[in-house]
């Protein structure tokens, strides 16, 4: 049985990842990703690895490009290498913020490289930003498909304002 629930997930969401050639019985081979980023350092966990071979190597559209506080104009592109290789320092960073053990999956917005966390958590990271995609995967692909909720800022380097900025009231 799966850890990811792709039942759950909202219909558009299901239809974009098909389009980007999911299937639910679909698994590849994750050494390509796995060992050349656990050779810098990344630590891979068993649900980094579960969608990896879920996902690993596609690119989804977002479905709604017009989210509640951003414009989703970027896919879901599910290349750890993309996202991760020569950015061990920025796991650390974001570890050492959010706690937790985080590795690379893929880029996002304005090439933000996506990191889940151990226990579901799956954030993007880039520019000085650090935002919350989801508690769980399945939240975080809805956010990323469908653009369904606010897009969450968790931090910002000193100096740097909040982006989006925080609902004031």
């Amino acid at each position: 049985m799966s850890a990811i629930d792709f039942a759950s997930l909202h219909p558009d969401a299901l239809t974009a990842l098909r389009q980007a050639g999911w299937s639910p019985d679909r698994k590849v081979s994750t050494a390509q990703w796995l060992e050349p980023l656990q050779s810098e350092g990344f630590r891979a966990h068993p649900l980094a690895g579960e969608i990896l071979a879920s996902l690993g190597g596609l690119t989804v559209e977002p479905g709604n490009r017009v989210g509640p506080n951003f414009t989703n104009e970027d896919p879901l592109t599910f290349d750890p290498l993309e996202a991760g290789a020569g950015q061990r320092g920025t796991a650390e960073e974001v570890e050492g913020i959010l706690g937790g053990s985080y590795f690379p999956i893929g880029e996002w917005l304005s090439y933000s490289s996506v990191f889940v966390e151990a226990g579901g958590r799956v954030i993007a990271t880039g520019m000085g930003w650090i935002w919350e995609l989801g508690a769980t995967v399945e939240a975080a692909l809805e956010l990323a498909i469908c653009a369904n909720r606010p897009l969450i800022c968790l931090y910002s380097d000193p100096g740097l304002d909040p982006w989006p900025a925080m609902p004031t009231g």
